[in-house]
């Protein structure tokens, strides 16, 4: 099980200190799905380099498998030791038999692949009966909660808001923000029920991580200096140890709050926990 009293905050940052926004984002994922049972052999869908498994799964034996289409992204995760197995493949044609696995998880995975009901229905294919599907996606409310989004719509720039939306959709290749009623429907379709949709994120904690997009130059067209700093091409400089120690232990400081921040009951929030159990 993993162990949900790390400090993700501070370790992400580690990680990501070259673009703390991803950093805040992943860990505020993963303290959200590390109180969740993961049970025995685990499917990694898009296992990426082996980072979230790293840290999700700290101290715990290997996860059974992890796959991905990408080629460089799966030689770092089979260099991770993350895995006991790694493989490429596309998610809607798995190459495992039916029933092979007790879960599949997918951390920030799902909202990437254009066609996704082809993947999910291979996901559910390899599930046990009783086995689960723990993926964590953008939500439905994630769009309207961007600070561009609201800063527009506050002074009645409806085109304005939809525009920065769709350009922020773009940059990131979103495909989906499907609300947990769409979800319920989409699980169905691929045999398994929807046992838990928890949104994470809360509003004020999206606003603020959209403005730090800019500011550190996750956008293409925010902010390229930090960007210019910490890019790999100047690591030779030696000045770059100094900056990922200011900040991890800054913004480690600082996004806190941010960081334990929980959205209010029968409120929404610009991520979602997402459970299917197969039928």
């Amino acid at each position: 099980m993993p162990n949900n009293k790390r400090d993700y905050l501070k370790l992400l940052l580690e990680h990501y200190w070259f673009a703390p926004p991803v950093a805040l984002w992943r860990a505020i994922e993963l303290r959200s799905v590390a109180a969740e049972e993961f049970p025995r052999p685990i499917l990694d869908l898009g296992c990426g380099d082996g980072l979230i498994a790293a840290a999700l799964f700290a101290h715990e034996p290997p996860i059974e498998v992890g796959f991905d289409p990408w080629w460089e992204q799966l030689r770092q995760g089979a260099a991770s030791g993350q895995y006991k197995q790694v493989q490429q493949a596309l998610g809607d044609a798995l190459p495992y038999p039916d029933e092979s696995f007790a879960c599949v998880f997918s951390n920030s995975v799902l909202e990437h692949i254009p066609a996704l009901q082809p993947v999910l229905n291979e996901a559910g294919r390899v599930l046990r009966p009783g086995g689960r599907l723990i993926a964590t996606v953008p939500s439905d409310a994630f769009r309207r909660l961007l600070a561009g989004y609201r800063e527009r719509i506050s002074v009645g720039d409806v085109e304005g808001a939809e525009a920065y939306a769709s350009n922020v959709d773009q940059q990131l290749a979103h495909h989906h923000y499907d609300s947990p009623q769409e979800w319920t429907a989409r699980l169905e379709s691929a045999g398994m029920r929807l046992s838990t949709a928890r949104y994470y994120i809360p509003a004020a904690v999206a606003a603020i991580w959209d403005r730090s997009n800019h500011q550190y130059g996750i956008y293409a067209e925010g902010q390229a200096f930090y960007r210019w700093l910490a890019s790999p091409r100047l690591k030779r400089l030696g000045y770059q140890r100094w900056l990922q120690h200011l900040i991890v232990e800054k913004l480690g400081r600082d996004w806190r709050r941010l960081y334990e921040m929980n959205v209010p009951v029968g409120g929404v929030g610009a991520g979602l926990l997402i459970i299917g159990e197969k039928i």
